[in-house]
């Protein structure tokens, strides 16, 4: 059994706050069908291309069936709305207005359907003077205040820093996430279907503990959890590596002090103790000491370590092209509904013929006849 067993997403979204939000639904068991113009959506042509095949798409693709359709064409657009029909949630991720722009609005859609969810992620939101500015990730880094947190963490006389993953788009693709699991148990209420209007800007700054301390107190979040802890916390350098551990005011640090036999903690003494062990013996005298540690781990050293092996953090995924490739797994261990994001990213269209025939009931002559129309 699944969480979202009997679910149906239609799913417009490209580049990544969508697509990771859809990803997620599907492993959760929804019935993901990810429709793309007949060239395919940005991120399939990101490099390095791997026998045609992007790393990116086919991380943040899977779980999903893949469906080609033109939009803009007359029929195109016939046909999503009688997806739409026979669906639960639209997700797109387009600039503020091209929806309406395609005659494919919330207002529209809620027409055809009203138990509809229809959720969008966008720069700025759907209201407000900045309603027409385009984003991608970085720019919401800016906006939100976090790339200068970076800065401000690293080197404040210098410029501001960007975060080397997307994370203005994963945390935008999670709030979206929450606001529809929230509107799908809010229709099982009512009936009712609703807009989730999600912006990456507004999900970056909700989840920013610095603007509550700059405010209060006109500091961040990490001065003042340097201010409050021992001098010696942080960042270590072994005889073979580097560990970090945390050392709260407290228990933990008499702990600390315990072990290395001190009335007083030093940079000295403690750059001494680390440096003369290897990582693991650090790890693991710390660990048992109950001091917060970890090893500093390359992308290889993550993959292999034995919490991510038990906690199953990496899969397999067969990709019909790629063969068996290795990927992320599901993060949430739920007791009763598995998570599943095995399933590989589809190929371009892989999957329009079988939505067309099974869930609308074209025959496979009218599917032939509208790819030679070029509307699939």
């Amino acid at each position: 059994m699944t969480a979202l067993e009997g679910i149906r997403v239609l799913d417009l979204t490209h580049a990544h706050a969508g697509p990771i939000c859809t990803m997620f639904m599907g492993a959760m068991g929804a019935e993901v069908i990810k429709i793309e113009p007949t060239w395919g959506e940005m991120t399939r042509m990101f490099p390095p291309l791997i026998k045609g095949q992007s790393p990116y798409f086919l991380f943040i693709d899977r779980c999903k069936k893949g469906v080609t359709l033109d939009l803009k064409h007359p029929r195109g657009k016939e046909l999503f709305m009688e997806l739409v029909k026979k669906a639960d949630v639209v997700m797109e991720n387009f600039s503020a207005g091209t929806m309406d722009r395609l005659g494919l609005g919330w207002d529209v859609l809620r027409k055809l359907n009203p138990g509809i969810i229809y959720a969008s992620i966008s720069g700025f939101g759907h209201t407000g003077p900045w309603v027409d500015r385009r984003s991608f990730d970085p720019i919401a880094q800016a906006t939100s205040g976090y790339m200068w947190i970076m800065k401000d963490a690293i080197d404040p006389e210098g410029p501001p820093l960007q975060a080397p993953d997307a994370i203005a788009d994963t945390i935008p693709g999670f709030t979206c996430l929450i606001g529809i699991l929230a509107a799908l148990i809010h229709r099982g209420k009512t009936g009712r279907g609703q807009r989730v209007d999600v912006a990456q800007m507004d999900s970056m700054m909700a989840v920013m503990q610095s603007f509550s301390f700059w405010n209060l107190a006109d500091t961040t979040f990490l001065r003042a959890g340097r201010a409050g802890r021992v001098g010696v916390s942080g960042l270590h350098e072994t005889s073979d590596g580097y560990v970090m551990f945390s050392l709260p005011a407290g228990r933990i640090t008499d702990w600390f002090k315990d072990l290395l036999g001190v009335e007083e903690l030093t940079d000295d003494l403690v750059r001494e103790w680390v440096s003369g062990r290897s990582t693991e013996e650090v790890v693991e005298i710390l660990a048992e000491t109950g001091v917060p540690v970890g090893p500093v781990q390359d992308l290889d050293e993550a993959q292999r370590c034995e919490q991510t092996v038990a906690r199953e953090m990496f899969v397999k995924v067969n990709h019909p092209t790629l063969g068996e490739i290795t990927e992320p797994g599901f993060p949430i261990k739920f007791s009763e509904t598995m998570g599943d994001v095995t399933t590989p990213a589809p190929l371009l269209g892989q999957h329009t013929e079988e939505i067309l025939t099974g869930v609308l009931g074209l025959t496979k002559e009218e599917v032939e006849s509208l790819r030679k129309e070029g509307i699939i």
